[in-house]
């Protein structure tokens, strides 16, 4: 009676064990997580019940918007499956000047993202055609080649922007039109050097500002003192191409 009880007790007790399958994601690192639950970290053997299952692989659950990579996978009892996964290449989109809106064309159709700087996930090895607008600029189209983190794409001023003063043209004497031109040259060009440097300031600000760990995270000044240095940015723009379409049309009108 007692020999029959232990063979019972082993029957009963294999198909418990069984009812288990085991994961292994493949992938420089990062956490684990099947359905919604954290279970490991990348290159360990995880247990999942079977069926069909979310994998997901986390950089960082304790920062803020970490980049993530999900598949779904099938799992029999018994299984061992070894899954490679690839976080996503996060690609910071700035425009000159700010707060262009920015589309993404793909495959599917076109995806609008939000107002410039902003930040998108893109597969590893794939590259993103992007298209900024704003009201008074030309759109830009730009196509940025896979694993780039950061590109910056410059609206031009439509050609009907350029003040009407630029557009007059002059009866003044040789020599008084080329210290004209000398002059608008050097506004011009202390506009742009304006631009890239306050553009440059209010990047590393925004950075700060957005980032755990550094004094600025989170401080509404700083955002106020990153859109004062981005408007002064656009500004001095605004200010170069304007110099540098007057200069164009003097040129052309001599």
């Amino acid at each position: 009676m007692s020999r029959l009880a232990l063979l019972l007790a082993l029957l009963l007790a294999v198909p418990a064990a069984a009812q288990t399958a085991h994961v292994r994601v493949e992938a420089e690192a990062g956490e684990v997580w099947v359905d919604g639950d954290r279970v490991g970290r990348a290159g360990e053997w995880v247990e999942a019940a079977p069926g069909v299952r979310d994998l997901t692989l986390v950089e960082d659950s304790q920062t803020w918007d970490p980049r993530r990579a999900q598949t779904q996978v099938t799992l029999a009892t018994g299984d061992s499956l070894v899954v490679r996964i690839a976080l996503p290449v996060r690609l910071r989109v700035e425009t000159l000047p700010i707060r262009a809106t920015i589309v993404r064309q793909g495959p599917e159709g076109l995806d609008t993202l939000g107002l410039a700087p902003l930040t998108l996930d893109a597969d590893a090895g794939e590259s993103v055609v992007l298209v900024a607008s704003l009201d008074g600029y030309e759109s830009v189209r730009q196509s940025v080649e896979a694993g780039q983190a950061r590109v910056t794409l410059v609206l031009p001023l439509l050609e009907d922007a350029v003040p009407e003063v630029a557009l007059l043209p002059t009866e003044r004497s040789t020599l008084g039109r080329t210290l004209i031109d000398m002059g608008i040259a050097a506004a011009t060009l202390t506009a742009g050097a304006v631009a890239v440097r306050y553009k440059f300031r209010a990047d590393e600000l925004d950075d700060r500002y957005r980032t755990e760990g550094f004094a600025e995270f989170g401080d509404e000044s700083v955002r106020q003192e990153v859109l004062s240095l981005d408007r002064t940015s656009t500004i001095a723009l605004g200010a170069m191409q304007v110099g540098i379409g007057a200069l164009a049309l003097r040129f052309v009108l001599r």
